[in-house]
């Protein structure tokens, strides 16, 4: 009897150590959220309207390894669309019809990139080298809102 007890909790202790690195993405917090908007066509500013965020993007975000200036693909003309990022990419998280995106990183500095069209917008460059850097922090939310501006007229 005491064997059989014995095993059954070996068992049962081997199973639990197993799942417990399968745990689905959408029971971990999200700890880096915002939304993505689109500028299109003419965006100059009214005196007695306050500035429009633009219209929601449904699009994907995709966070990668911080990436420099030195790894990135200027797209076909010259502008804030690359074409491709030589970097090792960590995670993605679609936005929604509302352009609203969600996921969890764990603490670090990341690079941020929009699919945009046939490539990738660049929505900021950090510094002299940088491409669009945000950090993460232990037990803080981090929120960006990202403003596509690409075909605007007016930014």
């Amino acid at each position: 009897m005491r064997n059989c007890l014995g095993l059954t909790m070996m068992v049962s202790i081997f199973m639990l150590s197993i799942n417990c690195g399968k745990i689905p993405k959408n029971l971990i917090k999200s700890n880096f959220s915002g939304h993505i908007y689109e500028h299109k066509f003419n965006n100059m500013p009214l005196l007695d309207k306050p500035k429009a965020k633009g219209r929601p993007l449904e699009t994907t975000l995709y966070i990668y390894e911080p990436t420099t200036t030195n790894q990135i693909e200027e797209g076909l003309q010259p502008g804030p669309i690359v074409s491709k990022i030589n970097s090792t990419l960590v995670d993605s998280a679609h936005a929604d019809k509302t352009g609203a995106y969600s996921l969890y990183l764990h603490p670090g500095r990341y690079s941020v990139f929009v699919k945009y069209e046939n490539g990738y917008y660049v929505p900021f460059y950090s510094g002299k080298n940088w491409v669009s850097i945000i950090e993460t922090k232990q037990n803080e939310k981090t929120e960006l809102d990202i403003e596509v501006k690409v075909n605007s007229s007016y930014e």
